[in-house]
């Protein structure tokens, strides 16, 4: 098993620090996200010995499923924290089938890579800023007949959070989530009861970094938007998830299929 360090842009590595800082932890808050990664490795394909690229492994959710889905294929897992990685690594010490390897990598500058049967990504491509660009490239890196997978937030996601910043004619420092080609799934959940329960999980998986240059809320500030969003929503705060796939030989203009699922999520 290798390690490489690449240079990652300010960006990545502000996101990655943050992220990292919450590795060893980041399973204890994960509940969402590894039923995100278990609904995304329901659409993996059957392959037999596939070349594999995770991008955003982070400690290994996703890439359980890739493990006993694939015994015999070749894995890389990547991720932009270092720690992150460490963590993939340790919790992946018993697997014995594929071929690992693990590297630092940046999920919007994939390079040197091509041919690949499948790539997969879980919660990462909200966090790059164009990533109906990366998508684009990603889908040239596979080879005939490949897949690529991915799951992340949807356009509505965090509505009533949105709403009231709005409102209250404060700034936001959630980045503007576009739609993406190859949806073929999605779901509403609303896994908090509250909305400080909502800044407590984002804050424990180290979820809160916000758009380029965004001032972070004054703590009075953030008061008034919580006491707002309890008095007009419940507190409730909406995550949209979105599942895609698309292929290399897949016409990109085709429309999307969508399914979607009831509001709720297994506590």
């Amino acid at each position: 098993m290798s390690v490489n360090s690449p240079i990652l842009s300010r960006r990545s590595a502000e996101i990655a620090s943050r992220f990292g800082a919450r590795a060893g932890s980041y399973e204890q808050h994960a509940d969402l996200q590894t039923a995100v990664a278990a609904r995304l490795a329901a659409l993996l394909p059957d392959f037999d010995s596939p070349h594999v690229l995770e991008l955003g492994c982070g400690t290994g959710l996703l890439s359980r499923h890739l493990v006993a889905r694939y015994p015999t294929g070749n894995i890389v897992l990547t991720d932009a924290a270092p720690d992150m990685i460490a963590e993939c690594r340790r919790n992946l010490a018993h697997v014995r089938g594929p071929r690992l390897s693990f590297e630092v990598m940046d999920a919007g500058e994939v390079n040197g890579r091509d041919g690949l049967d499948l790539i997969v990504t879980s919660m990462v491509l909200h966090w790059l800023p164009n990533p109906a660009a990366t998508l684009a490239r990603l889908r040239s890196l596979l080879a005939p007949g490949g897949v690529l997978l991915y799951a992340t937030l949807g356009p509505d996601c965090f509505a009533e959070w949105r709403a009231i910043l709005n409102a209250e004619s404060l700034p936001s420092g959630i980045a503007d989530i576009p739609t993406l080609p190859g949806v073929v799934e999605e779901e509403h959940l609303t896994p908090d009861n509250d909305s400080l329960s909502f800044l407590r999980r984002m804050k424990a998986v180290g979820g809160l970094t916000p758009k380029e240059g965004y001032a972070p809320l004054p703590p009075g500030a953030l008061r008034r938007a919580v006491r707002a969003i309890n008095l007009r929503f419940g507190g409730r705060v909406t995550w949209h998830i979105v599942y895609g796939k698309l292929a290399q030989s897949e016409d990109e203009s085709a429309p999307e299929a969508s399914r979607s699922s009831p509001s709720t999520m297994p506590s």
